[in-house]
């Protein structure tokens, strides 16, 4: 017989409904819940609330809150405090009760702004200390790059922004002022001033950069620095390596990326410190069918001057500030005279030069640190190991766009999804660990029987000896 609704009007009270029990054992918040201290930002933020008036929501509840947010990758705090009614699991996580009013949207976003960027680097911290006490992180082979990040506003809503010297005053810029020169005009967001217009693949974003160490071991995020989209990937090497050293405490030996960071002023620093290099550089080889690129010149370093193949000698002219590079030309007469002279030379007017990078030296050093087969295999490893991170963020913690607006909450917004990644790898590898356990006592098992079905007469000795 067909079974009928017993209830035609909702109940009004509900009496031994129990969230804890109806949540799952193997439920993955109940394992976060065991796994992260959410109460460390009680005394952390204790200074920033006064002793007087109505009591706010309790700042652990908060942070699991903020948690949620790029967990669930739900797109604003308003759609997760709509949502969180709804949500029995997220309730308990949150340790409200089913008729327990929840907090207003606003609530997340001014405990954002009190709390500072100091709180949300504690807490990627602390889940990267656990991941480095669970031996997830080597530490000494990390692999950085980068990815945009699209602001939250319009490229429509670009306008040009004045930098005047500071003497200037505002009443100066008037009518009747001297124009701003063009190199001092930059386009910038009305919506979001500190997003800046950035170029990567070809493609052109307003936004920010999130410029990532990735640990070789097991893809664990142990640095991110935000830069507004314009910065080059270059200027960063040396701050995401100390970043990575210091919140890891483990020195690194080779560094892996793509060679947008690979310059001589990076070069040098690697060299300074000890570092490996696998990162190729930004050298501009000749495109001539002769092969005459520049490793075919020979540096005389006493005489300061180039050898071409053809014995002629290639003097210094002039020094490149703004490359930081010393220009080496021969005579063009001397060079006409040359059987190679129209495959080597593709200047009308001048003879064949050569540019010097000022840490000439050190390019060399990182060109042969490495073995090919090794650079391979790095190469290969940061496919999946740095780019992989920022996939695995992209789908399935909103990454690739901003929530909120400001460097600073950008900022706020890569270091908890980079915790959140990290935390998911720490999970996984401890629910794996009694599975691992039990593999390499049963090989253990194996190989013991083994052993003794080859010498069974050492049997009594090992199992019955005092």
């Amino acid at each position: 017989m067909m079974g009928k609704p017993n209830q035609l009007e909702p109940k009004l009270f509900y009496q031994g409904v129990s969230l804890d029990r109806r949540m799952p054992k193997d439920h993955p918040l109940r394992k976060i819940k065991q796994l992260v201290d959410f109460n460390f930002i009680r005394s952390k933020v204790a200074d920033l609330y006064g002793t007087r008036g109505n009591e706010s929501v309790d700042p652990a509840v908060i942070l699991k809150l903020m948690f949620l947010l790029f967990y669930e990758n739900i797109k604003s705090e308003r759609a997760l405090m709509s949502q969180l009614p709804l949500r029995m699991d997220w309730l308990w996580f949150c340790g409200y009760d089913l008729d327990e009013k929840t907090p207003d949207h606003s609530v997340i976003s001014k405990a954002r702004r009190r709390w500072g960027l100091e709180v949300f680097t504690e807490f990627f911290e602390n889940i990267l200390g656990q991941c480095v006490n669970a031996d997830l992180v080597d530490g000494e082979t990390i692999h950085v790059d980068s990815s945009m990040i699209d602001a939250n506003a319009s490229k429509d809503k670009l306008r040009c922004q004045f930098r005047v010297v500071g003497h200037n005053l505002y009443e100066e810029l008037e009518d009747n002022a001297e124009p701003v020169p063009q190199k001092l005009q930059r386009r910038a967001s009305t919506t979001d001033p500190d997003a800046r217009l950035g170029k990567k693949y070809g493609k052109t974003t307003l936004g920010y950069k999130d410029h990532r160490a990735v640990d070789d071991k097991h893809g664990i995020v142990t640095a991110t620095v935000t830069t507004p989209a314009n910065v080059n990937d270059e200027k960063v090497l040396e701050e995401v390596i100390t970043e990575h050293q210091t919140s890891t405490g483990i020195k690194v030996k080779t560094t892996v990326a793509d060679k947008a960071y690979g310059t001589g002023e990076n070069y040098k620093y690697l060299h300074e410190h000890g570092i490996t290099p696998c990162i190729s550089h930004k050298r501009k080889s000749c495109s001539c069918d002769s092969g005459f690129n520049p490793d075919k010149f020979l540096y005389n370093k006493k005489g300061d001057f180039y050898i071409c193949p053809a014995g002629n000698q290639l003097k210094r002219i002039q020094f490149k500030r703004n490359k930081n590079a010393t220009i080496y030309k021969a005579d063009r007469e001397i060079c006409k005279q040359c059987r190679h002279f129209q495959k080597c030379v593709t200047s009308k007017n001048s003879g064949r030069q050569i540019q010097r990078n000022t840490n000439e030296e050190h390019i060399q050093w990182a060109d042969n640190c490495l073995p090919i087969y090794e650079r391979k295999r790095l190469m290969a490893r940061r496919k999946y190991k740095a780019e992989g991170s920022f996939a695995d963020a992209a789908n399935n913690h909103g990454f690739k766009r901003s929530r909120f607006r400001g460097i600073e909450k950008v900022q706020i917004q890569n270091l908890m999804i980079a915790a959140i990644q990290n935390l998911r790898k720490l999970i996984h590898h401890i629910s794996l660990k009694p599975a691992m356990q039990r593999a390499n006592l049963a090989s253990n098992l194996r190989l013991l029987a083994d052993f003794f079905a080859y010498r069974p007469s050492l049997l009594p000795i090992i199992v019955f000896q005092p």
